[in-house]
């Protein structure tokens, strides 16, 4: 009986053992998630201002300017809700993700999947500041 009883407890602490793994496992894997999210939204902000910064115009002298640079930053900075500034960038997202991510995004500046909700983060495209490079902040 108390050969049992030790055996029950064993298979007791084994299976408290293996549920916590599981349950920190996927946790874990929700975080590589939302870091692969910011990567790919991040390479989407750098893709658009790259395309955007390619831009040239005349003055009035004909000389070419780059004017594409400012031109990008008052554009990002122009989109007032960080759903508007994932539409602007949002042709260098493949479709689901872009469309998952604002099925997910409300007004309120944080940008989510599933994921982020799960793990209590989100994505924020704060204003693009004169002496930087836009950056996606994993919060």
């Amino acid at each position: 009986m108390v050969e049992m009883l030790i055996v029950i407890a064993v298979i007791g602490v084994m299976s408290a053992l293996v549920i916590s793994a599981f349950t920190g496992a996927a946790q874990d894997t929700r975080k590589v998630i939302a870091r692969q999210q910011q990567a790919a939204v991040q390479n989407a902000v750098n893709a658009w201002v790259n395309s955007k910064s390619a831009a040239f115009e005349a003055n009035d002298d004909g000389v070419m300017l780059n004017v594409g640079l400012s031109g990008a930053m008052a554009a990002y900075n122009g989109a007032e809700t960080a759903k508007a500034k994932l539409n602007l960038v949002g042709a260098y997202l493949d479709e689901s993700t872009l469309a998952h991510l604002i099925k997910n995004t409300s007004d309120d500046g944080k940008i989510q999947s599933q994921a982020l909700k799960k793990t209590d983060q989100y994505l924020a495209l704060e204003d693009w500041a004169a002496s930087s490079y836009p950056k996606v902040e994993l919060k």
